[in-house]
């Protein structure tokens, strides 16, 4: 089966994902020989360092995804952020400077801090629930908040928000406590899907993280993380094509 990446840092010279040019397509590749057939490109977004405009995200979207036609390399690269969760949050969103995966309207993705109030983060959720909005967490499994307070990704996934984890997490890449937060995600049925978060000096894990899934949870249930699941965030964009054809 195909995978869906729908985390990556594979735009060039974005922030501090992929250096130029070339090594996005050198991700590209290693994600085509790992299976991926789309990746959602999420550079940092609102994170006081990085502040990747959306239409500056689309235009390089764009323009890396011609750059693989010339390639031929045949993976599919859709527009998104990581956007840090700040203060501001709503009103950016209300202002239309927050780019949802696939520019569809319904599903973003969000990187809390490393501390947070539960109350404000929950409000939010609601609020972008109430403007048909699904948040997506980020590396749930690397948040210190969450890995110290064990109800805590049940009570954000109560609230309407949905779960992503690292692939390299999966693998040990991130340590012992990232590796067993992940486990313990995915045995909880808690994830909605997975992504390589990559990064120069990472490495593509997606495949890796698919046979370890397989052994843990079987095949049917780790299709739903790397297809069923991504495919309701990609449902918007084909919709959207057909729409627009």
């Amino acid at each position: 089966m195909l995978l869906t990446d729908t985390h990556s840092h594979i735009l060039p010279e974005m922030d501090d994902g992929a250096i130029n040019l070339s090594q996005s397509l050198d991700f590209a590749r290693q994600a085509k020989k790992e299976g991926v057939g789309t990746i959602f490109a999420t550079p940092h977004c609102c994170d006081g360092v990085y502040n990747c405009e959306k239409e500056v995200i689309l235009k390089s979207c764009l323009h890396l995804s011609e750059a693989l036609r010339e390639e031929s390399i045949d993976v599919r690269v859709l527009p998104g952020a990581e956007i840090k969760v700040g203060h501001d949050l709503i009103a950016r969103f209300d202002a239309g400077q927050l780019l949802t995966l696939a520019n569809t309207g319904t599903y973003i993705l969000l990187e809390l801090p490393p501390m947070f109030i539960e109350k404000a983060i929950f409000l939010m959720i609601k609020q972008l629930r109430d403007r048909g909005i699904t948040s997506i967490i980020a590396h749930a499994e690397r948040n210190p908040m969450i890995l110290n307070r064990s109800n805590l990704a049940a009570d954000i996934i109560n609230q309407g928000a949905v779960i992503q984890i690292t692939a390299g997490s999966l693998c040990g890449d991130f340590g012992r406590v990232a590796l067993k937060a992940a486990r313990a995600f995915v045995e909880a049925e808690q994830v909605f899907c997975l992504g390589s978060d990559i990064h120069p000096g990472r490495k593509y894990r997606m495949a890796d993280a698919e046979r370890r899934l397989n052994k843990l949870i079987g095949s049917n249930e780790t299709a739903k993380l790397f297809q069923e699941n991504p495919e309701m965030i990609l449902s918007g964009y084909e919709l959207r094509k057909t729409g627009d054809g």
